[in-house]
């Protein structure tokens, strides 16, 4: 017995399941620390076998739950408390209880009498639906029950007792449930920043910068890239855009419109493909190959409450660069630029993401009609036109959640 207790002090105050316990002990049967511990709960406590194994241990103003649980882990015992009785067993008897009882459940489950069901799965994918029934275990299907996948048909077909069946059947019915359908209807447009302001756009930001957007930098030609999110009244847009066209203060690149599902990626592509040339060898010839230079737009939506959605949007902006000379051949390098950003919406919203700027110049030549032909006097009656318009290349997402 000697050097058993070195200190075993307990500190409550009431009948709380707070109530800190403090306890430092040394080669300790851990039968007497469960006694104390007990004791401090005012418990009854009935310990089978596995008293006799020593612990030490130091816990200062731990949990009276967590002490109780450290106790056992270090013992590899097992404790249940009923009414107010703490019962103790080894952690082997206890599996040797549970196992007995898994085997005897089966024994009657056995005994049931089984039917066949099939299943057939609508909008879920119909292996998932499977693995998540697998997964449950006893809380799916019986010891004695089978299943087979049928993912032509997506079709489950089973064979157990009914209260499993009936299991199956209440899984299958909360997995099995249609993806809110998003329609995405998007405007490519060029634009002059006097026009886009008469449509009423309202860039997130004093800066027009979104925020958790980053600066990207072009090298070369005459585009420059930062790209920023805002907002515009959606209720007229597509009028007031052809208005916009007719007086040519804006030119409509494409008018895009896709259907995807919730968390279902969808891309949009507006673009060209750039031909260079490799170069060949001894026994083969030079080929042309391309490269996309495309403005591309991926959004995959999140349908939430409340008829919101959160848009997960990776913008891509792919240009031509700098042209390099090679002794087999030019070959034309693609300046590319990426951001990716997330933005809430509601039902009808519409998003617009700018900050692609052009520079397009134009010369000609305006003269009055008629008089402006005339030979030797008809200069007085026309002039040069050079004209250097800064325009924006725009995206309109309008978001629209489809009636399923």
């Amino acid at each position: 017995m000697k050097g058993w207790l070195v200190s075993l002090v307990f500190l409550w105050s009431a009948w709380c399941g707070a109530t800190p316990v403090s306890l430092v002990v040394d080669h300790v049967p851990v039968a007497q620390v469960l006694q104390a511990l007990a004791q401090g709960r005012q418990l009854n406590v009935v310990i089978a076998n596995g008293g006799e194994r020593l612990v030490s241990l130091r816990l200062v103003d731990v949990p009276w739950e967590q002490a109780l649980s450290v106790v056992l882990e270090i013992a590899e015992l097992e404790g249940k408390v009923q009414g107010n009785i703490l019962r103790i067993n080894t952690r082997e008897w206890a599996n040797q209880q549970r196992q007995a009882q898994r085997e005897e459940k089966a024994q009657q489950q056995s005994r049931l009498p089984q039917k066949q069901s099939v299943f057939v799965v609508q909008h879920a994918d119909v292996e998932r639906v499977a693995s998540a029934i697998r997964e449950l275990g006893d809380n799916g299907l019986s010891g004695s029950g089978s299943m087979v996948v049928d993912k032509r048909t997506s079709r489950l077909m089973l064979n157990d007792t009914q209260q499993a069946l009936d299991r199956v059947q209440a899984l299958v019915e909360l997995l099995d449930l249609p993806l809110g359908q998003v329609e995405l209807a998007a405007h490519i447009v060029t634009i002059n920043q006097q026009s886009l302001q008469e449509l009423g756009v309202k860039w997130q930001g004093s800066s027009r910068q979104v925020s958790g957007s980053a600066e990207l930098a072009v090298t070369g030609g005459g585009t420059s890239l930062g790209f920023n999110i805002g907002r515009v009244d959606s209720n007229l847009l597509a009028l007031e855009l052809s208005a916009l066209e007719q007086r040519q203060q804006l030119d409509i690149i494409a008018r895009p419109r896709l259907i995807t599902a919730h968390q279902q990626p969808a891309s949009i592509k507006q673009g060209s493909e750039i031909p260079y040339q490799t170069s060949g060898t001894d026994s083969s010839a030079a080929t042309i190959e391309f490269k996309e230079a495309v403005l591309g737009l991926e959004v995959t939506p999140v349908v939430l409450p409340d008829k919101r959605v959160r848009l997960n949007l990776r913008i891509t902006q792919n240009a031509p660069g700098q042209v390099l000379q090679r002794a087999e051949g030019d070959v034309m390098a693609i300046d590319k630029q990426e951001i990716e950003t997330r933005i809430d919406v509601r039902h009808g919203d519409t998003i617009v993401l700018g900050g692609i700027f052009q520079h397009k110049q134009r010369d000609g030549v305006a003269q009055v009609p008629v008089l402006g032909s005339i030979p030797l006097i008809g200069g007085l009656f026309r002039h040069q036109i050079k004209e250097d318009e800064r325009r924006e290349l725009v995206v309109f997402i309008t978001t629209h959640l489809a009636e399923i």
